[in-house]
């Protein structure tokens, strides 16, 4: 069973799980961005939880263009859901409301703070409502952006719902990838690291040492790459010249990608 909506809540949204699997792909100038990479990272969800997949890319690529256009959907944000219940396989791609930052924010930088909750199976992409609803809570609560989960050894590996990056005398760290959900963005801005020749160190910050940090960035699907200005009370420089160049390259293999994936239409 499966179905290609345009809603953004349904009664099978009510049916999610801590074993559902789902996957948000973001749709810029018609194009969605690095399809390839969140079909992959989708596959492996899929064979870390032990669920049976039986769709191939072209037609998840299918169902997203038709339901963008459909919907004449330019810019915004599509979730896919994947879920096995009673023996029964149900999904759905549906368009779902999406908050992007403002330009002040990637300016300026956004406040979050730190949550003490760890993942299970922290690679695979499923739903787990207790730190889901508890860190969306916390967010309402105190107003923030965004908070970032810290493990039973006091180490920093995620956002809720974002990538995080230090950075220390020009040197970028992240938690290393089998502690985290390896995100879309994260895979990408590990190549614009690469290709800039900059430091990477993936070994996950211990929450009591963030203010001996230069700089503090999250990544993600909807935010790109966003600069944070403060932790709790630890205030953050948002100026960094090694991010904003980071940034910047960016911005530029997202605008390649979509040119590209438009030549080949």
């Amino acid at each position: 069973m499966g179905n290609v909506r345009n809603n953004t809540e349904s009664q099978f949204e009510k049916l999610n799980s801590d074993q559902s699997i789902y996957e948000v792909i973001r749709i810029i100038d018609g194009v969605a961005l690095f399809l390839e990479d969140h079909f992959n990272r989708l596959r492996q969800s899929m064979k870390i939880q032990g669920i049976p997949f039986h769709m191939d890319c072209n037609e998840f690529k299918h169902n997203i263009q038709y339901l963008a256009e459909e919907n004449k959907t330019l810019n915004g944000n599509i979730r896919f859901v994947y879920l096995k219940a009673k023996n029964e396989i149900k999904w759905t791609f549906s368009i779902i409301p999406h908050s992007y930052p403002a330009r002040e924010e990637y300016l300026k930088g956004v406040t979050i703070d730190l949550f003490f909750a760890e993942r299970e199976n922290p690679n695979a992409k499923v739903i787990q409502a207790t730190i889901r609803e508890g860190a969306n809570k916390m967010i309402a609560d105190q107003k923030l952006y965004e908070v970032l989960l810290v493990n039973r050894d006091n180490l920093i590996t995620e956002g809720s719902r974002s990538n995080v990056f230090f950075v220390k005398d020009n040197v970028f760290y992240t938690a290393p990838a089998s502690s985290v959900l390896v995100g879309v963005t994260r895979k990408k801005v590990i190549e614009c690291l690469y290709k800039l020749e900059y430091m990477l160190v993936e070994e996950a910050v211990i929450s009591s040492e963030i203010g001996n940090y230069d700089a503090v960035f999250l990544t993600g699907t909807s935010p790109g790459i966003l600069p944070v200005q403060s932790i709790g009370n630890q205030i953050i420089d948002t100026s960094h010249p090694l991010v904003r160049k980071l940034m910047k390259q960016y911005d530029d293999l997202i605008a390649l990608y979509i040119q590209n994936e438009k030549k080949i239409r």
